[in-house]
């Protein structure tokens, strides 16, 4: 996978997002696969605010 490809601030992000204890992951690997196959940081911190400026990272998604 490409994760260690990630720009090291967001790596530590993702390692410090809560705990998901019931239901999905607000943020899936999906999601960040696009953002490190971004060979730029500078443009991977972009994709990573706008990717948690659309989820609400403080708590974990509902299952439906």
């Amino acid at each position: 996978m490409w994760l260690d490809h990630l720009a090291p601030d967001i790596q530590e992000a993702i390692l410090e997002l809560p705990r998901t204890v019931q239901g999905r992951d607000v943020i899936l690997e999906k999601h960040v696969r696009p953002i490190a196959k971004t060979h730029d940081w500078r443009e991977q911190r972009e994709m990573w605010t706008k990717l948690q400026s659309q989820v609400d990272v403080t708590k974990p998604a509902t299952s439906s």
